[in-house]
């Protein structure tokens, strides 16, 4: 019998997808608070609270975003929450203010939740029934790579390049997280509630 196929375009696209959500969360923990401090000229508890706002926001969201997710066109929101997450990441290009980066992370921590949740769900679907642990775990090494070279990523292009070309980098990831997650219409029986 032969062996189902895991490697596909889809599932693919949904762990990019997932990669670059996480890659930006995690170069913004590492750069954020350089940007807060030395751009904006606040301290500590400024860049902290930045941290806090976005976790209020995932936190507050994940809960009913899987039900979100269940009740409607999967592809549908993952394309919104992608298209958001451009808008977010160009967002961070003209924040001048505590404030604005403040509202920035809490709408970035709900699209996060939004958007990883529908990627996660939508790479389940596609996987294979006979090879879905499998595919899960590799799904998750996406997270975990991100979660590894994002800090580094951060610190090395705000140090050598500034803020400006950190926040145009993360519109990039952003541009390819459109891309990667949408470049292929699934099958209504995967989307569809």
């Amino acid at each position: 019998m032969p062996q189902q196929k895991l490697w596909t375009p889809e599932f693919i696209g949904m762990g990019l997808t997932n990669f670059f959500y996480f890659m930006s969360q995690y170069i913004l923990i590492a750069a954020l608070p350089v940007f807060i401090m030395d751009d904006l000229g606040d301290g500590q508890l400024a860049a902290g609270m930045a941290m806090t706002c976005f976790q209020i926001g995932t936190v507050c969201t994940r809960p009913i975003a899987g039900r979100i997710i269940d009740g409607v066109n999967k592809q549908k929101i993952l394309l919104i929450s992608t298209v958001f997450f451009v808008l977010i990441m160009g967002g961070f290009l003209l924040a001048s203010n505590l404030h604005m980066v403040y509202g920035l992370r809490l709408v970035h921590g709900i699209v996060f939740a939004i958007g990883t949740t529908a990627s996660a769900a939508m790479a389940a679907l596609v996987l294979p029934a006979k090879r879905k642990g499998e595919g899960i775990g590799y799904f998750a090494v996406s997270g975990n790579m991100a979660m590894v070279i994002g800090p580094l990523v951060g610190l090395l292009i705000i140090g050598w390049f500034g803020s400006k070309m950190l926040f145009g980098f993360l519109c990039l990831l952003a541009i390819a997280a459109v891309i990667a997650g949408n470049r292929k219409r699934l099958p209504d029986d995967v989307v569809k509630p």
